[in-house]
């Protein structure tokens, strides 16, 4: 290759690497560094063989390429940060169940995210994840890697000021996906402590607090196994809204 195909390559590499280093399934901490960076630089090859983006002429001054470099990085990182927004939105339907439930006392650290998690918020976490790579979610996601060489070739990536007010659309509807997916339970939970405090007002003798933590456990175990079939499609939903952000994202560089 010449010294302007290798420079156009190393932009691309440079947008991959910074996209892994945040996705869900790449940001774990058991997985190598060294691992990331190999498979960044394989899919950066492999879209730069099958469609060979536009040669541009190399800057003037090694400040200009130093600048684009970081364009590149920052356009991948914000395209992997709006892809960790929706499975983050799920980690938070987990812990708003866990909240209810009374099973954040319940929670564990977990060294892949460096942090603690709780229980149903492990649960749904995987949930999504598998349900997206069984549903080739992965795949959309580098179709859609491919086509933004295309709309935004390498180095040609410019910030607008509306990233900010869309990107402040984009978490409040990670919030409203969370909603929506723990309201069933939530819900049936709040229905369970205005019963246990009646409970305790008319039978002062029932210790509530003590029947009541894993009544309520059992109550979000048994509504999670009923809705549990319907969370498919309402992922099918939220995956498919992913998509269409991204598609909005690449509208605004």
């Amino acid at each position: 290759m010449t010294l302007e195909q290798w420079s156009v390559f190393f932009l691309l590499f440079t947008r991959f690497t910074a996209l892994i280093a945040v996705l869900p399934f790449f940001s774990w901490q058991g997985i190598p560094a060294l691992a990331k960076v190999g498979f960044a630089g394989l899919l950066a090859l492999l879209i730069f063989l099958a469609n060979p983006p536009a040669t541009p002429e190399l800057p003037a001054h090694f400040i200009t390429y130093f600048l684009a470099v970081g364009s590149e990085v920052l356009f991948g990182l914000t395209l992997g940060f709006l892809v960790l927004l929706i499975f983050s939105a799920v980690r938070l339907a987990g812990q708003l169940v866990d909240m209810q439930s009374g099973l954040m006392m319940a929670s564990i650290f977990d060294p892949q995210f460096g942090s603690q998690i709780t229980i149903f918020e492990q649960f749904y976490y995987l949930f999504a994840l598998v349900f997206y790579l069984s549903l080739s979610g992965h795949h959309q996601l580098f179709l859609a890697l491919s086509r933004s060489v295309e709309i935004i070739p390498p180095g040609s990536a410019v910030f607008s000021p509306h990233l900010i007010p869309q990107f402040m659309q984009f978490v409040f509807e990670m919030f409203l996906v969370a909603f929506q997916l723990a309201a069933p339970v939530v819900a049936v939970l709040i229905f369970s402590d205005l019963a246990l405090g009646l409970l305790s007002k008319t039978v002062p003798q029932i210790h509530v607090f003590m029947e009541g933590m894993p009544l309520k456990v059992g109550v979000a175990l048994f509504i999670v196994y009923l809705i549990f079939p319907y969370l498919a499609s309402l992922m099918i939903t939220v995956f498919a809204r992913m998509q269409s952000q991204i598609a909005t994202l690449f509208g605004l560089f």
